[in-house]
């Protein structure tokens, strides 16, 4: 067994134990603001595309994005306990080695996904572009590793945040860009956004109020804590 197989093997231990306590109860992360801003960055999906929901825990995203008929989505995740309050049909899995057919998915969603998977990116969208039809489309939205607390509160040192789970990283979006590049996809525009809590914590008050206002132009990237991708398979 290789290092890095190793290294995947205690990745997905740790985190499945950190989302199977999650998963005692139905797991929303996205207030009613954010999930209307991410329905418009999608856009319409076909009413008869297969879409599979990667780390999709809960079936959160198909909820949120108003899919009418939820058999159409697989949710595929490591935690068991997530998936028993998803709506479609819930697959225990794993990402870097995903159990579908080449080109069996119209769409592929990996909403605050691919941060949890530190390193191994690539080996992920490899597998997405596998399991996508040509001209399907993939998006998601990770947090960003060019703002200023991310790399404060999401980084190794002493100020890590307890709430991320044992090995979620920032990502970065010019990475992530040439590793969509890489395995077929034409990538889209980047979005920075930082996300807007329904519960009014110190921190919420904060980034809204005081961060928020000011994360316009060159200085977006560095405050804005999250970005929005999408990308396109290629014929």
């Amino acid at each position: 067994m290789s290092s890095e197989e190793r290294s995947a093997g205690v990745h997905y231990k740790d985190e499945q134990a950190f989302w199977d306590a999650k998963g005692r109860v139905e797991y929303v992360s996205l207030s009613e603001f954010d999930q209307q801003r991410i329905r418009q960055w999608v856009g319409p999906l076909a009413g008869d595309a297969c879409i599979l929901d990667l780390g999709g825990g809960s079936g959160m995203m198909g909820r949120a994005l108003g899919v009418a008929d939820m058999s159409r989505i697989v949710c595929i995740d490591i935690s068991l306990n997530m998936l028993r309050h998803s709506a479609g049909l819930a697959v225990q899995g794993d990402a870097l080695c995903l159990p579908f057919l080449d080109r069996a998915f119209d769409v592929v969603i990996a909403a605050a996904f691919l941060h949890h998977v530190p390193g191994l990116e690539n080996k992920v969208l490899q597998e997405c572009s596998r399991v996508l039809k040509p001209g399907g489309k993939i998006f998601g939205y990770d947090p960003s590793a060019s703002c200023i607390q991310n790399r404060v509160f999401m980084g190794r040192g002493s100020l890590r945040l307890k709430t991320f789970s044992p090995d979620e990283m920032p990502v970065r979006s010019t990475y992530l860009r040439e590793c969509l590049e890489t395995h077929g996809f034409d990538a889209g525009p980047v979005r920075h956004f930082s996300f807007r809590n329904a519960r009014l914590t110190l921190f919420e008050v904060v980034q809204r109020w005081i961060i928020d206002p000011i994360a316009v132009g060159p200085l977006k990237p560095y405050l804005a804590r999250w970005f929005f991708w999408s990308a396109t398979r290629r014929s």
